[in-house]
């Protein structure tokens, strides 16, 4: 048994984890802001609970840029009263809990824009421990030519819709099936915990 936090010899499989995505108004969590966040629960491998939510960034994020609105297809009157930045982190550390969080590229995004929010509400979500399914899919399958979501879909199999991608929940259903494919991809390798995956990783 470690010393360290149990989570350390937590198995994969026997996990509580928030698989969440973000969509925003850019790339950069210090100037630019969240509009919709999207979570499910995974309890044990088995999907569970979602919840979504727009997000409305305050006046001087809007009207949503328009290469924003053709990405993600948010148009900016669905943001017309949606709950404020603090209103939703208060609901997104509710759904978290104690969770693991996870997602597609969130170490390099989705968490940036997370602690930038977090120091602006004063509202902590358990961020300290994630999963990162981009960095499993990089050290998994090096020669897979593409790593975004919907490639990383479609290699393993999983049924979805490619053009609802880039709303956050649909991009959220699709990475926590990808995760769970993972972990059966990790488990064939002897990856059995959380310890066994940082120690995969580094």
């Amino acid at each position: 048994m470690s010393d360290l936090h149990p989570i350390f010899d937590a198995k994969l499989s026997e996990m509580d984890i928030a698989v969440f995505d973000l969509e925003t108004t850019g790339l950069h969590s210090s100037k630019d802001a969240i509009i919709q966040i999207a979570a499910v629960q995974v309890n044990r491998a088995e999907l569970g609970d979602d919840w979504m939510s727009f997000i409305d960034p305050g006046p001087e994020h809007r009207p949503i840029p328009d290469f924003i609105q053709d990405f993600t297809g948010i148009q900016d009157g669905q943001l017309d009263g949606a709950p404020n930045l603090k209103s939703m982190m208060e609901t997104f550390d509710e759904f978290v809990g104690t969770r693991i969080v996870a997602g597609h590229n969130v170490a390099r995004f989705d968490l940036g824009f997370i602690r930038r929010a977090e120091v602006r509400t004063g509202v902590e979500v358990q961020s300290d421990y994630f999963i990162d399914t981009l960095k499993l899919m990089r050290r998994l399958h090096p020669v897979l030519e593409s790593k975004k979501l919907a490639a990383c879909g479609t290699f393993y199999g999983i049924d979805f819709d490619a053009n609802a991608l880039h709303d956050a929940l649909a991009d959220t259903r699709l990475g926590a099936q990808v995760m769970l494919k993972q972990f059966e991809d990790l488990s064939d390798r002897g990856v059995e915990t959380f310890s066994d995956m940082l120690q995969f990783l580094s």
